[in-house]
């Protein structure tokens, strides 16, 4: 039952990715397939509970396959280039095979395995995750309910009801959503979620930069300490940055490309960031920045809207299930603008250590300082992915605005920076990596490792 359903949530995002674009490598279709469909089968978890139905493994893989079977007709109706979608998932890129990449992809395959291991073995013992995540994923699992959720209506659990609630649900019901096949832990889930996201980054990497280097960039990414800590607990760190940061780098991909489908997969996937953690508005707003930006000088608005519209619509639904269920929390949002000099100055502080401390993110905030300053010239001159380092640091400036602006009364601000706003970060390692391969001068030094250890021929390319 457990292999069923987690085949069932494969190809329901394989079907919803290949409805949208047909430019997708194999390697992206693989690694989306997976965190897009189980983000769709928890939003339709939430919408069958919505309406009365009980939640339960029989009524969600009813829901998935009438979603599959809808696809299959969109897929139909696009028959004549569907033989060339799978054609093309079918084709392997020739990547130019030398030592150094296949170091970097053996790398890959031993902390991809050692992490799975380490995953699936030790149980859940995350605080957060004990007294929130996994609970509700339990709880709803074996109540079938989400608006009637004992852990939410009884009078001695109002702390496991605002560690839920405080949260949009993808992480807890992609949790219940396993419980719910048989398995006896959750952590199938953060596994397939870590082997997708190394597929998807990869994938969307190699379009900008050399396979030799997309591989050593993945490398990089997923052995960032604390990053690799989390992706084998029970939480929603590693899953937000999973679809925070490929909503941001298939943006990417669709403003250089030119893929139009690509900007549609990005709202797909920062729609998702959204259902997996409030603060994702951070990076829908960066992206909406620069879209909007791109509207004003095409003078064409429809995509611009669009777009916005899909990435909000989860969290304004959430927003209003939770409303309508009388479940909602009193807001700690301070509405109105404000100075707080002291508050500013610990943010600041806290922000710069959290930067500076290599045990927590390796060396991925000096690697990309290093790169910044040695593109300097290019970003000026060429405007060399101009585009990338303004979704960084416009999704960075929202978010930081955002923790300036709520009113710290169950916590003291220093505990959040340390906490919680170090483990947001986690969705930026992988843009930051990201820009450190593709800056011009990076990837133009391994174009030229690449044709030295690999010389190209007449048959083939990179």
């Amino acid at each position: 039952m457990l292999v069923t359903g987690l085949l069932i949530s494969i190809l329901l995002g394989l079907g919803v990715v290949l409805s949208i674009s047909r430019q997708l490598k194999w390697t992206e279709a693989l690694g989306l397939a997976f965190p897009v469909g189980i983000g769709v089968q928890t939003f339709l978890m939430v919408c069958l509970d919505f309406v009365g139905i009980r939640i339960t493994a029989t009524t969600v893989i009813l829901a998935s396959l009438a979603c599959i079977a809808a696809l299959c007709v969109r897929l139909y109706s696009l028959r004549r280039s569907l033989g060339e979608r799978i054609a093309q998932l079918r084709v392997f890129s020739r990547p130019k095979i030398n030592w150094l990449w296949i170091l970097a992809c053996g790398a890959l395959a031993i902390v991809c395995v050692m992490n799975i291991t380490k995953t699936m073995y030790f149980p859940t013992f995350d605080t957060d995750s004990v007294r929130g995540f996994n609970l509700i994923g339990m709880a709803v699992a074996h109540e079938g309910t989400i608006k009637d959720l004992s852990l939410y209506t009884g009078e001695n659990f109002q702390e496991s009801k605002n560690v839920a609630i405080a949260y949009t649900p993808l992480s807890q019901l992609g949790y219940a959503y396993v419980y719910m096949l048989g398995a006896e832990t959750s952590k199938i889930f953060n596994a397939l979620i870590f082997v997708s996201f190394i597929f998807a980054f990869y994938g969307v990497t190699g379009r900008f930069v050399t396979h030799t280097l997309a591989a050593l960039t993945t490398f990089f990414v997923i052995i960032t300490p604390e990053m690799l800590g989390f992706s084998s607990m029970s939480g929603i760190n590693f899953t937000h940055a999973l679809y925070a940061s490929l909503g941001l780098l298939f943006f990417v991909a669709w403003y250089y490309k030119k893929i139009p489908s690509f900007l549609w997969l990005a709202a797909v996937l920062l729609m998702l960031n959204n259902w997996t953690r409030n603060e994702g508005l951070a990076f829908i707003g960066a992206a909406c920045c620069l879209l909007c930006f791109q509207s004003i000088k095409t003078k064409q608005y429809r995509d611009f809207i669009l777009f916005t519209v899909l990435c909000l619509f989860p969290f304004v639904f959430w927003q209003v299930f939770l409303k309508i269920n009388h479940m909602e929390m009193e807001q700690a949002i301070i509405p109105k603008p404000y100075w707080d000099g002291e508050k500013m100055a610990t943010i600041g502080r806290e922000m710069w250590a959290l930067f500076g401390n290599p045990v927590y993110y390796g060396f991925t905030f000096a690697a990309f300082l290093i790169v910044l300053l040695s593109n300097v010239w290019h970003i000026f001159k060429k405007r060399d992915q101009v585009v990338s380092l303004l979704l960084i640091f416009l999704a960075w400036l929202f978010y930081t605005i955002l923790i300036y602006q709520i009113d710290y009364v169950w916590d003291s601000l220093e505990n959040v920076m340390r906490y919680s706003y170090k483990r947001f970060l986690f969705s930026f390692v992988p843009l930051l990596w990201f820009y450190v391969a593709a800056g011009r001068n990076i990837s133009l030094l391994f174009e030229k490792i690449d044709d030295f250890v690999f010389p190209v021929s007449k048959h083939g390319k990179k």
